[in-house]
């Protein structure tokens, strides 16, 4: 027996009832939501393999949208784990899906018509990133026969080498201060000064990173994003001003962007107990200072 005329099942194009419950939603949203901005995820990725490099972050827009979780933050804000103290606040967001439609239509997102996990929220209420772990799209199942609106579950965003350029100072400021960077001393001889945020490129082995800081007194030259490790000896070009000074010395394995880092400890007592140069492939056997 066939469904009733008398009745809509909405299965095929938009009716009142479809339209008056989506312009609810957005209204519900523009009143009590905020401003927030939406950075889509660009992936480098290794041809050979298919390994994520690292990602880009050089586009925003801003939706408004509506926080759900407004009596704190989600799941386990703070933990201890292996790797020691975590902080993994979680907010969730609503978004109409037809201001999505219109807000990023222009970008060519990776997952069509809707947003995608990986990519980046900045809450200017709270001033922090938020990585989207998980996009709800059918919940409430087809109210009405249709999609109103997308649930967007967030983590705080834990920041390694992704390159983050949107433009907006406020946001950009969070990769100068918490990306992972090193310091590079350079030689006596130089010309020229370094600017925060040019590209600086080795003219020998070509690899580039971004100015986080300069100080021409004691020539330590702080750099972000590098794509790989320079050279002691090469000449370190400023992309925007024309300085040339040469590389000293320099340790990859102290970030300076961290008060906690301990790598260079972890790696120097390390290598007190395993010798783990190409000379000893098995390492403990005749450089063990422990006893058994």
């Amino acid at each position: 027996m066939p469904t009733s005329p008398y009745f809509p099942t909405y299965y095929q194009g938009d009716s009142g009832e479809q339209n008056l419950y989506q312009d609810l939603v957005d209204e519900q949203i523009k009143l009590f939501g905020t401003d927030i901005y939406y950075m889509p995820r660009t992936i480098l990725r290794d041809n050979t393999l298919d390994d994520i490099i690292y990602s880009k972050y050089q586009s925003q827009f801003q939706i408004e949208m509506l926080l759900s979780n407004v009596e704190g933050f989600g799941d386990s804000s703070e933990f201890i784990s292996k790797f020691g103290l975590r902080i993994t606040d979680e907010v969730k967001f609503r978004v109409s899906t037809r201001r999505w439609d219109e807000a990023a239509a222009p970008y060519n997102l990776t997952v069509n018509g809707r947003p995608n996990e990986g990519d980046l929220l900045y809450f200017p209420l709270t001033q922090d990133l938020y990585e989207i772990k998980f996009v709800e799209r059918e919940s409430p199942f087809y109210q009405f026969g249709k999609i109103q609106f997308y649930t967007m579950t967030a983590e705080i965003y834990e920041l390694g080498s992704d390159d983050i350029s949107t433009g907006v100072a406020e946001i950009d400021e969070i990769e100068t201060l918490f990306s992972s960077a090193i310091a590079l001393t350079l030689s006596v001889g130089g010309t020229g000064s370094y600017t925060v945020g040019e590209t600086v490129t080795g003219t020998t082995t070509g690899i580039t990173a971004e100015v986080k800081s300069w100080d021409e007194t004691t020539r330590i030259l702080q750099v972000i994003n590098r794509t790989g490790t320079f050279a002691t000896g090469e000449a370190i070009t400023g992309n925007d001003n024309g300085a040339v000074w040469v590389v000293g010395t320099f340790d990859t394995l102290n970030n300076t962007n961290s008060e906690y880092d301990q790598n260079r400890e972890i790696e120097d007592f390390a290598d007190n107990i395993i010798d783990w140069t190409e000379g000893n492939p098995f390492g403990e056997f005749g450089n063990y200072t422990g006893s058994i």
